[in-house]
This record gives structure tokens, C-alpha cells and sequence, in this order.
């Protein structure tokens, strides 16, 4: 995505509620984020980090406008600073680009993407199939 903005408009209460189930319910599938949070990376209050990291992104998307740039910046600042993670597998931006388009649908009271993601659990635990993967 190049120079994009996300925002030219307020969300209804029933988006911003949306948006921010989508949020967490995107950081609760990250799998890289999760192992951060249960390894405690972040130290032993990862998880209220994690939490307020998501409301975070919440109001700063309800506030908009937001460039896609300075969105992923900002996520891998906080993350980095907050958890102590430092991922480099590109997973920041795609989590970047999937907040951008659920913020976008939501502005058109489209919750379509958001809705999948509730409907579809993950298989297992992400974060025991990952180290099952990769040997840990």
C-alpha cells in the first residue's frame, strides 16, 4: 500500500465497537504476538500490555485519519517498546494492512471481515502449534 489514508469520517458507535473487536480479536490470532505475550517478553504484565496496546490502536482509529505508513511505524514502535519484540517476518505490516481494511469496511458499516474472523476460531493453540513447527 502506498501514501493510503485510512479515516475522512466518524465511525457510529456500532463500527467503533466492531473495529475494536477486530483488533483484538487480529492480536489474539498473531501468532509471533501471542508467543511474546505467554513467554512474557514484555515482562510479567505482557498480557495488560498486549490489552492496552489494542485499545490503543482502537482510539487512535476512531480518531483518524491515519496514513498506512506511519500506522505501521507506530505498531512496531509500540510493540517493540511495550513487549520488548522486535518482529522482522512481515507479519507487522500485515496486521497493519488488515486493521487499515477492517477500518475501512467499518466506515461503510461493513463488518463482513470482522465477522469472519469471529466465526472462524484458530485451530489449537497458535502459539503451541507454532513451537510444535518450529521445534520449541
Amino acid at each position: 500500500m502506498s501514501a493510503s489514508t485510512s479515516g475522512g469520517g466518524s465511525l457510529s458507535p456500532q463500527a467503533a465497537a466492531a473495529l475494536q473487536e477486530g483488533i483484538g480479536l487480529v492480536f489474539g490470532r498473531w501468532t509471533a504476538l501471542q508467543m511474546a505475550v505467554e513467554n512474557e517478553w514484555g515482562g510479567p504484565d505482557s498480557r495488560a500490555k498486549l490489552d492496552h496496546t489494542a485499545f490503543y490502536f482502537s482510539l487512535h482509529f476512531i480518531l483518524g485519519p491515519y496514513y498506512y505508513e506511519d500506522l505501521e511505524d507506530m505498531m512496531f514502535d509500540r510493540i517493540y517498546k511495550s513487549l520488548n519484540s522486535n518482529f522482522a517476518d512481515g507479519s507487522i505490516r500485515e496486521v497493519a494492512e488488515q486493521f487499515f481494511m477492517m477500518h475501512e469496511e467499518c466506515l461503510e458499516n461493513n463488518f463482513s471481515s470482522i465477522e469472519k474472523l469471529r466465526n472462524t476460531r484458530p485451530q489449537g493453540n497458535v502459539v503451541s502449534q507454532s513451537r510444535q513447527t518450529f521445534g520449541g
